[in-house]
C-alpha cells in the first residue's frame, strides 16, 4: 500500500493525472497548501505521541512510514504549486504587449519546463497558441517566434506533452526546424514558406492546405503525410 501511495505522489508531482488542476499556482493553491501543511503538522504531532505511548516496535515502524508518506505528499504538493505559480507568471508575461516582457516570459517557460514535467502540457498549449496568432509588428518578433518553435521542436518538453500539437494556421515562414521532433503535429493551413525542416520528424503530421513554397524537407520523416512518396504517387 505504501508503495502505491509513493507512486501516486510521484505521478501527482509529475503532472500525470491527466487534465491537471487549473487552480494550482493561484491563491486557491496557496490556501490549499497551507491547510495541507497545517493538517500534516497535526497528524505528525499525534503520530509521534502515539508512537511513544504504544512503544511497540512494529507499530513504531508503521507510524514512521506514515510520517514519511505525509511529509513526501506535502513536499510534492508545494513543488507542484511552485511550478504552477511560475507558469502562471510566465504566461502573463507572454500575453503582454511589451516585447521585452514576452521575451522574459518565454525564458521563464523554458526554465520552468526544465525544473519539472508537471506543467509541460500547459506550456505547450501556450507556445502553440502564440504561434497561431499573427506575428506582432515589432523588432525581433521573428527571433521570438523562432525561440517558441525551438522550444516545441526540441526535447525541452516531454513527448507526451507534445502529442498532437495544434499549429493549424500558424505563421512559421522563414523559421528553422532542423532535426525537429514534431510527430503528429497539426500544420493544417499553416504558412511554412521557406521553413527548414531538414531531418525533422514529421511522421503523420497534418499538412493539408499548408503553404510549402521553398520549405526544405531534406531527410525529413514524412510517412503518413501528404508529402510521403506513396501519397505523392497517388496524386
Amino acid at each position: 500500500m505504501s508503495g502505491d501511495l509513493i507512486q501516486s505522489i510521484g505521478r501527482f508531482e509529475d503532472g500525470d493525472e491527466g487534465g491537471g488542476l487549473p487552480w494550482l499556482g493561484g491563491p486557491r493553491g496557496v490556501v490549499t497548501g497551507l491547510l495541507l501543511t497545517l493538517g500534516a503538522a497535526v497528524l505528525l504531532a499525534l503520530s509521534v505521541v502515539a508512537m511513544f505511548a504504544i512503544g511497540e516496535h512494529i507499530v513504531s515502524k508503521l507510524i514512521c512510514a506514515f510520517i514519511l508518506i505525509v511529509v513526501a505528499a506535502v513536499t510534492a504538493y508545494w513543488r507542484r504549486q511552485r511550478l504552477a505559480a511560475h507558469y502562471e507568471a510566465a504566461q502573463r508575461l507572454v500575453e503582454s504587449a511589451d516585447p521585452d516582457k514576452r521575451q522574459s516570459g518565454f525564458t521563464e517557460l523554458m526554465v520552468n519546463a526544465r525544473r519539472g514535467r508537471a506543467e509541460h502540457r500547459r506550456i505547450a498549449a501556450t507556445l502553440t497558441a502564440y504561434l497561431r496568432r499573427p506575428p506582432h509588428d515589432q523588432p525581433n518578433e521573428t527571433g521570438r517566434r523562432q525561440l517558441v518553435l525551438t522550444l516545441l521542436a526540441d526535447f525541452t518538453l516531454s513527448p507526451l506533452a507534445k502529442e498532437r500539437l495544434d499549429l493549424s494556421g500558424a505563421s512559421l515562414a522563414g523559421l528553422r526546424a532542423v532535426n525537429a521532433e514534431l510527430p503528429g503535429v497539426c500544420l493544417r493551413e499553416a504558412d511554412l514558406s521557406n521553413v527548414r525542416f531538414a531531418r525533422a520528424n514529421l511522421a503523420y503530421a497534418d499538412l493539408v492546405g499548408a503553404r510549402l513554397e521553398g520549405a526544405d524537407f531534406t531527410g525529413a520523416r514524412l510517412e503518413g503525410t501528404i508529402l510521403a512518396p506513396s501519397a505523392l504517387a497517388r496524386r
